[in-house]
């Protein structure tokens, strides 16, 4: 699918935004004819060496995040080609960020082709902050849920799923994160002339966010890499109570056995089977031997 949106309002006349989702032969051929330059196909926006990221030809940048992702559905490639007088998106999923971009359009004309570049880094950058926002929130739920919450096995293992989950969608929003730091600092350190005055600021600005983005998200790492382990120590600990319970149970059933297999010889000569009081003396006996074991571990604070 192809959307071209002309920048009627900008500088230059013939800035358009070109917008590719899933482009077929046709679409992409079309899309070249109107930027000017080649596009690069779906397997070198891929690609994930920092030269196939970030390189550029002429005056036309290409910028591409190999693993973006939105909200809870598939990572897939996000590539950017960028001229004095043609912004090329090219997706393969449908990105919310594009869309917000394009019907904001009707309403703040982009002032050219780096301006609409910018205000789309801007939104993903926004999206990406509101995302991790949320995330921290499900965060603090979930240890709350598994430190002052049912300490139960199944529990803690539906406990276990969400953080493994958590810690799942984090590494993919790692990873855009991190594909769009490298583009930055790039553009940051090196912009075109071509970009503008008021270029450089605003990339600056998106830096500046990223890397607090960046320092949030390692943050959130550690808060679950704590939560991971604090659940798997829990589980362990009611695994530990059950082992020690039976240990006891063990222990403490052993002298009674003993005194029962004793009196349960079939031996001729057994004084105490003709004495009267003998079974009770023996119950009491064996009470006894499984009270005394009790007694010591309690003591000991064992249970």
């Amino acid at each position: 699918m192809i959307h071209v949106y002309p920048l009627t309002f900008a500088a230059e006349p013939a800035s358009v935004w070109i917008d590719l989702r899933q482009p077929d032969t046709a679409e992409l051929a079309d899309a070249q004819r109107r930027a000017g330059f080649e596009i690069p196909d779906r397997a070198r926006i891929s690609e994930i060496e920092f030269t196939s990221r970030v390189r550029h030809v002429g005056d036309t940048l290409f910028l591409n995040l190999p693993r973006f992702e939105e909200g809870r559905g598939r990572a897939a490639p996000l590539g950017f080609a960028l001229s004095p007088t043609a912004l090329v998106t090219r997706c393969e999923q449908e990105i919310t960020a594009l869309d917000d971009i394009a019907r904001d359009l009707a309403k703040r004309p982009s002032a050219g082709s780096v301006d609409l570049f910018l205000r789309v880094l801007e939104h993903i950058v926004d999206r990406l902050a509101d995302r991790l926002e949320a995330m921290e929130s499900e965060v603090s739920e979930a240890t709350r849920a598994s430190f002052e919450g049912s300490r139960r096995d199944r529990d803690l293992k539906q406990n276990l799923m969400h953080a493994g989950d958590l810690g799942r969608r984090l590494g993919r929003l790692h990873n855009t994160l991190l594909g769009l730091l490298r583009i930055v600092t790039w553009l940051h350190e090196t912009p075109p002339a071509w970009f503008g005055p008021d270029a450089p600021r605003r990339i600056t600005l998106i830096l500046k966010d990223l890397g607090s983005l960046n320092e949030f998200d390692q943050q959130l790492g550690d808060r679950l890499d704590f939560l991971l382990n604090g659940v798997l120590g829990l589980i362990s600990t009611n695994q530990n109570e059950v082992m020690k319970v039976m240990a006891v149970a063990s222990v403490v059933g052993v002298p009674p056995t003993v005194l029962v297999g004793v009196w349960g010889m079939n031996f001729a000569f057994m004084p105490e089977l003709a004495w009267r009081p003998g079974y009770y003396v023996a119950l009491a006996v064996i009470g006894l031997s499984i009270a005394l074991p009790l007694w010591w571990f309690r003591r000991r604070g064992w249970i």
